[in-house]
């Protein structure tokens, strides 16, 4: 699908300025304060190094000329208190700014899980995707800092665009050569600056994929559901020596940042240096010569340093690092400009009217992909119904359902529920039709019970009792001190309990049959229970569904006797279908894989 694919690039510069406005129009829907606090920062910044280069020069004076000890006194006081009221009120507004800025990174955090929950299934299976999703993350805290990177270069170069006006006219008074070399001084800075910004940008264009196997080793390998095979197969030496490999080559690419960011740091610190050299000796002179006064040298040294630092250098510097973060934040927009499944636009489902499943001559292969996985399936199944799909490995029995689940869209025909295609359907009011559980469910870090009416606390049922006993978990509930509302998992307590693979597996068919939905699709749902809790679970397969129309999908051939009819799918087709006695009769692709399957039972 075209519409997944990763946005088209524009020039750095635009890039910028957009992910600028992009994020400060966020800001000000959030939060209108902080607005306010970014601009007051930056008025008390601009203020406070003219006391430090004005006032000094009066207080020389005074000690060279008239010597007036109240007068230096008042000055002294005015310097002292003056930077005393500016540091506090500065960092008075950055610890309000920085309170804003844990929350707006909280909120933009949250919009990208929401993003993310939101975005069309197929997206969450592209590699682009995954990428762009890797570079959103670190674009948004490693690289650029987030709103408060951003913020800080915007209050350095306005208080750099206040401060400048002033010192240019101190600076002016004495020698225009001076302010001549200094904007040759920065300017060779900043190109410096640009190149060891563009090395640090080189980096994080190729990090994603270094860094995926960064997580994958520090954090997924070292988790608890790997523990096993680790100690049992000796995975250590692996482990140990994918995760050298991956920290040669971050290093690799940090040093040969490094060596850039070295080579383009000498010419523009040798050009500082200089410059700072030239004019002290231009002044001292002046001074010697008696050109201008002891307090006049400070003022202007004092100025002229300002001037090429906390000026010049510093709006050049922080508009590059300016562009830079919001590069690295651009990322962020990309991710977020990925297509959501449509949720809302459509026509709402008539369950009234529901008589069943159409599949229409339904075709589909992998966006991207050139060969089919499903080919020409033309499939009715009846309200009520129940079949069992089987097939190898492979065969695109579970894509079918992800098919129905509008996970995916087909590439051709149509599937069809109430005569209408699935498509013109509400998504949101669509999957309430349908209770599915896939064989490789996940279960949530939250109580048993909102694991169980997930998606449906505002529409509680009174019978979850009754749920627990059909779905086998009544015993093991009841066990348990806090019963129902007890945690799984310790995510967020001690406390929570480690449900075992068929405890699990129960509470997924528990939250199928809380749905209470129309249409059941069960995909391997017995996987992980023992023998015995899966004759329970088939002893109670009709009160489970409760005449639902139902889709079964299990490699256990003996599974499909309770079933209206049997589905098998090979050669990326429907292939057979009928009864269990009718396709042993047959004798053809679904008599064989039964005999194969019992045969092992029969010989052990």
């Amino acid at each position: 699908m075209d519409s997944i694919l990763l946005p088209e690039s524009f020039g750095n510069r635009a890039i910028g300025i957009t992910a600028d406005i992009y994020f400060y129009k966020l800001v000000a829907k959030e939060d209108k304060v902080y607005g306010l606090i970014v601009a007051l920062n930056i008025f008390v910044s601009a203020v406070t190094p003219f006391i430090n280069i004005i006032i000094p020069k009066y207080i020389i004076d005074e000690l060279m000329n008239s010597q007036n000890k109240k007068r230096i006194l008042i000055y002294i006081l005015i310097i002292i208190f003056g930077n005393f009221l500016a540091t506090f009120t500065i960092l008075l507004l950055q610890e309000m700014r920085e309170i804003r800025e844990d929350q707006l990174a909280k909120k933009f955090e949250l919009m990208m899980s929401e993003k993310s929950m939101k975005m069309i299934f197929e997206a969450t299976e592209n590699e682009e995707v995954l990428s762009a999703k890797q570079k959103a993350e670190t674009g948004m805290s490693w690289y650029s800092g987030g709103i408060k990177g951003m913020s800080d270069c915007v209050v350095k170069i306005g208080k750099s665009i206040f401060v400048i006006v002033g010192v240019i006219y101190i600076v002016l008074n004495i020698s225009p050569i001076l302010l001549l070399l200094s904007v040759l001084a920065v300017s060779v800075n900043s190109f410096c600056t640009s190149k060891i910004n563009g090395a640090s940008q080189e980096v994080f264009e190729k990090t994603p994929s270094i860094n995926k196997f960064y997580s994958y080793i520090y954090t997924r390998i070292t988790s608890k559901e790997y523990a096993k095979e680790l100690r049992l197969y000796d995975g250590s030496n692996l482990i140990e020596r994918k995760s050298i490999e991956n920290a040669d080559a971050l290093n690799k690419m940090d040093n040969e940042c490094a060596i850039k960011q070295f080579k383009w740091g000498i010419p523009g610190s040798v050009m500082s240096a200089l410059s700072y050299g030239i004019s002290y000796c231009y002044l001292g002179i002046a001074a010697l010569n008696g050109q201008i006064s002891v307090s006049d040298f400070v003022m202007y040294i004092t100025a002229m340093e300002i001037f090429t630092n906390d000026c010049l250098l510093a709006i050049i510097t922080n508009s590059q690092q300016l562009i830079m973060k919001s590069n690295f934040m651009s990322a962020f927009i990309r991710y977020m400009k990925f297509e959501n499944f449509d949720s809302y636009d459509g026509e709402m489902v008539n369950v009234d009217f529901f008589d069943g499943i159409e599949f229409d001559r339904v075709s589909f292969k992998y966006p991207g992909k050139e060969e089919y996985v499903l080919k020409n399936i033309n499939l009715k199944i009846s309200k009520g119904e129940k079949i069992s799909i089987v097939g190898m490995n492979g065969a695109g029995k579970s894509t079918l359902i992800k098919l129905l689940c509008r996970l995916y869209d087909v590439t051709e025909g149509q599937i069809k529920i109430c005569g209408r295609n699935i498509n013109d359907y509400s998504y949101e009011e669509y999957v309430k039709i349908l209770a599915v559980v896939f064989q490789d469910f996940k279960l949530f870090g939250y109580t048993i019970d909102e694991n169980i009416e997930m998606g449906n606390q505002d529409k509680k049922r009174s019978d979850l009792e009754h749920i627990y006993q059909i779905s086998g978990i009544a015993d093991w509930v009841h066990r348990i001190s806090d019963q129902g509302n007890t945690l799984l998992y310790k995510a967020f307590d001690e406390k929570g309990i480690e449900p075992s693979g068929g405890q699990a597996q129960k509470i997924a068919i528990a939250r199928a049959v809380y749905r209470n939905a129309p249409i059941v699709v069960l995909d391997e749902p017995t996987a992980a229970l023992d023998p015995v809790a899966e004759y329970e679970i088939y002893n109670r397969f009709n009160e489970l569904i409760n005449n639902k129309t139902t889709i079964y999908i299990s490699h256990r051939m003996s599974s499909c006797k309770f079933c209206d009819r049997i589905i098998v799918i090979g050669d990326k087709t429907i292939q057979e279908e009928g009864t269990h006695n009718e396709l042993m009769m047959k004798k053809g692709i679904y008599e064989q894989m039964f005999e194969t399957q019992a045969k092992w039972y029969v010989e052990a």
